[in-house]
Parts: C-alpha cells; sequence; structure tokens
C-alpha cells in the first residue's frame, strides 16, 4: 500500500519547476501554471514536513516575479486617485506560467486572495524557519503586496473558485486580513488596514448569524473555513463561526463522504473536493474534535488511487451530475494529481498528529 504522506510529499517536488514555481496540476491543461494561491499553501505544506528550502525557492521565485510589477501598481493606485476605473489588465494576475511570465486570456485574473494568503505563508515560512534575513530581502515586494491590498480590499473581485466578479466575498476577505494582520509592520500599517478589513465584513459579510458566500448572498460556501482556520478573522469557537460551520456540515458536507464547494456548483458535476475535506478535518482538530477529523483523514486517503493520487474532487455524489460530461469534453477528465490536494492532505495530517496549532 501506497504511504501517502511520503508519496504526496514526491509528487509536489516533482511538480515543483526549476524555478521554484508549483504547478497546479501536471495533468490537466488548463492548470499547467502556478496559482500564488495555490502555490502558497504547497509552500505551508513543505514547510510544515521540514521541506524548507522547497518553500524558500517557491518565495524566492514569487519574489523575483512580483518585482517587475511595481510600475504596474503604481500606475493602478494613481488611476484609482483619480476615480478612474481600471482596466482589468491594471490588476496584478493571479497565476503565471511557471518561469514567471502571464499566463494568455483573462480566466478569472482579478483575485485578491491570492494575495492575502501569499503574506500570510510567507510569515508562516520566515517563523518556522527562524529566517529573519529572509524576510528583508523580499521586503519590498511584501510593500508592493500590501500597497496593492490597501488599495483595492473593497473592490468586487473573483472568488478562490474564480467565479462572481461583480461581488465582494468574505472568504477573500479573510485571506486579505490574515495576510496583512501576520504582516504586522508598523511601517505599512498593515494592522490597521486589517482592523478595517476585519470590521467590513463583519458589518457587511453576515446574514442570520452566518457568515455568507458574497455579500448580498445569504448561502454558505466551504471557503468560508478560511474565517477562522486559518486567518482568525474569528476564532472557532465565536458564534459567527459556529452557525457558519454547522451549515456547512448541513448542506455541503456529505455524511459518510467529502465536502462540496457550494451548493449550486456544476463545474465536472461539483463533486467532492479533497482539498476542503481536508480543511474541515484541519477545524475539527483546531476544536478539538479529533474523532470527526480522522474519519474525515480516513475517507481522503481511500480515495488516492492506486499511484497515490489525489484529485481535485471526486465525482461518485456530484450534486450536478448533468454538467460532468460538459466538462470532460470542454477540458478531459478531473485534474489528477491536485498539488494543493496533496498540500492539504499534508497539513492536515501534520495538524491532526501534533498537540498544537500548527499554524503561527
Amino acid at each position: 500500500m501506497t504511504n501517502l504522506h511520503e508519496r504526496s510529499i514526491e509528487i509536489i517536488l516533482e511538480g515543483q519547476a526549476a524555478s521554484g514555481a508549483y504547478i497546479a496540476s501536471p495533468n490537466f491543461s488548463q492548470y499547467r501554471a502556478c496559482w500564488l494561491r495555490d502555490g502558497t499553501w504547497i509552500a505551508y505544506a513543505m514547510d510544515c514536513v521540514g521541506q524548507h528550502d522547497s518553500a524558500r525557492k517557491f518565495y524566492e521565485w514569487t519574489d523575483r516575479t512580483l518585482r517587475g510589477y511595481a510600475g504596474q501598481v503604481d500606475a493602478l493606485i494613481a488611476k484609482l486617485a483619480r476615480n478612474e476605473t481600471p482596466d482589468e489588465s491594471d490588476y496584478l494576475p493571479t497565476r503565471f506560467t511557471l518561469d514567471g511570465r502571464l499566463v494568455p486570456g483573462h480566466w478569472g485574473d482579478f483575485q485578491l486572495d491570492g494575495y492575502g494568503t501569499w503574506l500570510w505563508g510567507l510569515v508562516q515560512h520566515v517563523v518556522q524557519t527562524d529566517d529573519d534575513e529572509f524576510y528583508s530581502t523580499v521586503h519590498d515586494t511584501v510593500q508592493l503586496v500590501t500597497r496593492y491590498l490597501a488599495a483595492l480590499w473593497q473592490q468586487p473581485n473573483y472568488d478562490c473558485w474564480e467565479e462572481n466578479r461583480e461581488h465582494i466575498h468574505p472568504a477573500t476577505l479573510a485571506a486579505i486580513y490574515g495576510g496583512l494582520n501576520e504582516i504586522a509592520d508598523p511601517a505599512l500599517n498593515t494592522r490597521a488596514v486589517a482592523d478595517a478589513v476585519r470590521q467590513f465584513t463583519l458589518e457587511r459579510g453576515v446574514t442570520d448569524g452566518h457568515f455568507v458566500k458574497y455579500f448580498g448572498n445569504p448561502a454558505v460556501d466551504s471557503s468560508l473555513l478560511w474565517t477562522a482556520v486559518p486567518y482568525g478573522l474569528v476564532g472557532t469557537t465565536d458564534p459567527l463561526f459556529e452557525e457558519t460551520l454547522r451549515r456547512i456540515e448541513d448542506d455541503l458536507h456529505r455524511p459518510g463522504g467529502g465536502v462540496y464547494r457550494y451548493r449550486k456548483d456544476v463545474y465536472f458535476g461539483g463533486g467532492e473536493w479533497l482539498l476542503l475535506t481536508a480543511w474541515l478535518g484541519w477545524v475539527y482538530v483546531m476544536r478539538e474534535e479529533r474523532e470527526r477529523a480522522a474519519a474525515l483523514l480516513d475517507w481522503i486517503e481511500t480515495q488516492a488511487d492506486a499511484e497515490g493520487l489525489l484529485p481535485e474532487q471526486m465525482t461518485a455524489h456530484p450534486l450536478a451530475p448533468e454538467h460532468y460530461q460538459m466538462w470532460v469534453d470542454k477540458w478531459g477528465v478531473v485534474a489528477n494529481p491536485l498539488l494543493w490536494s496533496h498540500a492539504m492532505y499534508l497539513i492536515f495530517v501534520e495538524c491532526l498528529n501534533s498537540q498544537r496549532n500548527i499554524a503561527v
């Protein structure tokens, strides 16, 4: 039987380019790029299992890549100061080729959650490696990203699923809050902006005692787990999070199975996502509900194929089966492996095996 922990590390290392970028999936035509969000979670997983050199290579790659956009960020902020509406091409990309170039096309490119996540993950890397000197080498990029987020955090942008461009999403705001709050750099005023983000989310992103998928939509989305774990917008026992969690459990967790993204999901029929199942398990560990966490871990491990590959989603119990074949005809079968799935599995295992919260 494959040791899925070791296999996951192997798959991630195989999926890291010489540049330091992590490919989202080597076997899926649309995912042969590196997303800041996915890449940061993969890097965090590598830090959690002691593969710090791999994580550092990723942060060095993002530092080199993002430095080239300083002029674009300056121009964008100046345009906003003149009350001009930016063009879609004015925003920073959410994904890059493995050598740091733009990915052709305009597929949900204005996303802010990845930039907040990158700040959060960078701090975890610096703390876990006790390498303040490395932070100083990337400080210019940190300043660039914080300026970008401070200027844009109230703007509607694509959610983490690259949908709903016209809306504002509490999960995205949680990622922004988490990143700015972790940086806590007085020279960059990050804590003040983070506090404003939190207040805004609590005032606008809540309905009937729970966080909502996006402002004006009372449904829940499993990405709302981010509001507590790991970004800490609220605590895991905060009534707002407990009600959000209850609704996710009721609406999006298949008993005995995995976790769906949201109720109206039609992507590849809307199957159960392994990374979200691991995220729910991570929440359970943080809430000291270890038996429930262990049951989710068992389910995830049984989804690995004979080669120890974890896909993006499982399609045996889809929410919208009539939509499955359309996506297969368009892009082929579900991405397998998805490096983010393997990363979240590793994070979940390390957290479950630890007596402490591995998030700093």
